[in-house]
């Protein structure tokens, strides 16, 4: 049964108040939403309201290492649904959210939060938004900011009821799901996000601690569904947060590796994407510490120029990012790392610093350089170091870095060779019988570790 007015809506059912104005709706203790500025703007050009709690159809799906594998669900409008639960207040709590066309219930979320009660004895909190998180996108990010009141209202609750503490709760979002969360964020989705208003999306005011995973940061025209914008206090961009390796299969091999035509379409079109839940999932309980280089520009790391870190130079990506923090009013701290293409994602890093003897009798050398690093617990195997052919140039040093699956321990010996190639444009380089031997005369090699170690060659 419905009661109307002329201005508002009385949904006798759940006992909301709905107020409606030209573009602004409120639901209750919720708060009001409205499509005006700075929700509307240039990187928003189409913009809904949310939909109704009801449609959304939010819930909050607990898990402790009381009950692992059986879900309780938590209601803040029924305080029995907590009382009668295994919830803690003297437990840290960590909600996850998923994003678009997803929900709680996804394999992802139930692995995360297998990991997390395998670390510590946490209240975990799945938050399934799915009824709301469909097509269209845009109705989607709307219905983010209902989502994102609910669980404020969660928290509030359990402050009043259970005195938990604020301190305690971890908000861990991937895609639409960062933009609901408030403490760590999980490559956070670009469109409709990106160059907007701080009120809009993630940003460093909305916890004590914000920290971003950006895996996917290609322009949405190039199928990237994440961000490269800073948003947080401090943000990981591994491979330079675009292009993520393993990610280069066809359609074809990614049906055939996710075993379904769904999972492989999925995989294929969004697997940049994905990676950021794959590195925080892994980071949870690796022995590998996803060290991470403070770095103006992902050049300058692969070049070598922000190793060995010190301190908070020194980043650690994933869930214990929070080990180190920037200095108080600090943010956009941009850390830099390698990963591997299957998992372990998670990489040891060294830099290799080539400098070239200062040979007056030529100028440069073209060609590619390679080298195996080896250590007291093993080697990493032969690296190219270039990316390509470079112009090699007498008394210029060169950086770079490779990266191992394992920690190499103390560094005892480096193998070095280079692979020598004419420019097409000089004849008097080209060694068509092989009857030149061009020679690299090199003054120093040094090998420095992540973070402290260095062994140097004469």
């Amino acid at each position: 049964m419905e009661q109307q007015t002329n201005e508002k809506k009385i949904d006798v059912e759940t006992t909301e108040l709905i107020t409606f104005k030209s573009s602004n709706v409120c639901y209750g203790d919720l708060g009001c939403f409205g499509t005006g500025a700075p929700f509307f703007s240039l990187h928003r050009p189409l913009n809904f309201l949310p939909e109704k709690p009801t449609v959304i159809n939010t819930r909050f799906l607990l898990y402790t290492r009381q009950n692992p594998d059986i879900l309780h669900m938590l209601n803040a409008n029924d305080l029995n649904s907590i009382k009668n639960s295994h919830f803690d207040s003297h437990r840290p709590t960590k909600f996850i959210s998923h994003g678009f066309l997803e929900n709680g219930f996804v394999t992802w979320m139930k692995n995360m939060k297998t990991e997390l009660l395998k670390l510590g004895d946490f209240n975990v909190i799945l938050v399934d938004w799915g009824d709301g998180s469909g097509l269209p996108y845009t109705q989607a990010t709307a219905n983010t900011r209902v989502v994102g009141a609910e669980i404020a209202k969660l928290i509030k609750t359990l402050q009043t009821n259970t005195f938990a503490r604020a301190e305690d709760m971890h908000l861990i979002g991937h895609s639409l799901g960062a933009h609901i969360c408030g403490y760590a964020g999980l490559d956070p989705a670009d469109p409709y996000f990106q160059y907007t208003d701080p009120v809009v999306r993630l940003d460093p005011s909305d916890a004590q601690f914000v920290d971003v995973l950006h895996t996917d940061g290609e322009s949405i025209l190039k199928l990237g569904f994440g961000m490269m914008q800073a948003v947080g206090h401090v943000d990981y961009f591994p491979n330079n947060g675009e292009d993520q390796p393993g990610c280069e299969k066809g359609p074809v091999a990614s049906i055939v590796t996710e075993s379904s035509l769904y999972g492989g379409a999925r995989s294929y079109v969004a697997c940049n994407h994905l990676r950021a839940i794959d590195y925080y999932t892994e980071s949870i309980n690796s022995a590998c510490p996803f060290h991470a280089f403070q770095c103006d520009n992902f050049d300058d790391f692969k070049s070598g120029l922000c190793m060995p870190c010190t301190g908070n130079h020194c980043g650690i990506m994933g869930y214990h990012s929070d080990r180190v923090k920037p200095s108080r009013g600090t943010t956009h701290v941009k850390y830099y790392l390698k990963t591997g293409s299957s998992g372990p994602f998670c990489r040891f890093h060294y830099e290799v610093r080539v400098s070239l003897s200062d040979d007056s009798s030529r100028t440069t050398w073209r060609g590619l350089l390679f080298a195996n690093i080896f250590g007291s617990n093993g080697q990493i195997g032969e690296n190219q170091l270039t990316d390509d052919y470079i112009e090699l140039q007498p008394g210029k040093t060169y950086g770079f870095v490779l990266t191992s699956t394992h920690d190499l321990g103390t560094v005892t010996s480096i193998n070095f060779h280079w692979k020598h190639s004419s420019r097409v444009w000089n004849p008097l380089e080209w060694n068509i019988l092989n009857l030149r031997h061009p020679t690299l005369n090199v003054r120093t090699i040094s090998v420095f570790d992540g973070k402290t170690s260095k062994m140097k060659i004469d």
